[in-house]
């Protein structure tokens, strides 16, 4: 893993802030062993309010995904504490997205290709797998379920609404809100 390391502004990256950033973000390779380099870009601005301190860091991976975090507090060690914690966040999803990827890939690999030379036809049949699930919601409170949600890691969580007594369903979205789902009354 090669780090390169940028100051902007006349900004002098001293050995002692090389060596921190430096163990801060070797924690990342837990999270894929083929990081290609670790791109850190280091600034600090005095302003009014007193002084602004940015890290962005940049980590290139294989092919050509980039992973990229940027934090800016008033000290310098937090601010790369901050953008370590986002990568390493951000390192998760993307372990995860590739990980489905293979999983498509799995289930691409299980398709029966056969070709008819008396007709000339090429004959594909897939198999996709149904996996049934049965659950036994409990009555609770949307916050209740948001906070089944998060404590259990899940994407949604279907529970029968304390209020209303119908099936509805939480999720989270993208952009760290949460989503309600009920259903329509007519």
């Amino acid at each position: 893993m090669n780090i390169t390391f940028n100051g902007t502004k006349g900004f002098v990256v001293t050995e002692a802030i090389k060596a921190y950033t430096e163990k801060r973000l070797s924690k990342l390779t837990k999270y894929d062993e083929d990081i290609k380099e670790i791109r850190v870009t280091l600034s600090a601005v005095k302003s009014k309010t007193g002084p602004i301190q940015t890290a962005e860091v940049r980590v290139h991976l294989g092919g050509y995904n980039i992973i990229k975090a940027v934090a800016v507090e008033d000290d310098l060690y937090a601010s790369i504490d901050k953008v370590e914690g986002i990568l390493e966040r951000q390192m998760v999803k993307y372990k995860e997205k590739h990980k489905e990827d293979k999983y498509i890939a799995a289930a691409k690999a299980e398709q029966k290709i056969e070709y008819n030379a008396e007709e000339r036809l090429i004959r594909m049949e897939s198999t996709k797998k149904i996996v049934s699930v049965s659950l036994s919601p409990k009555p609770m409170h949307v916050e209740e379920a948001i906070l089944q949600l998060e404590t259990l890691g899940k994407d949604f969580y279907v529970f029968i609404n304390a209020d209303t007594g119908e099936m509805n369903v939480v999720y989270k979205k993208r952009n760290g809100d949460y989503g309600h789902v009920e259903p329509e009354n007519r």
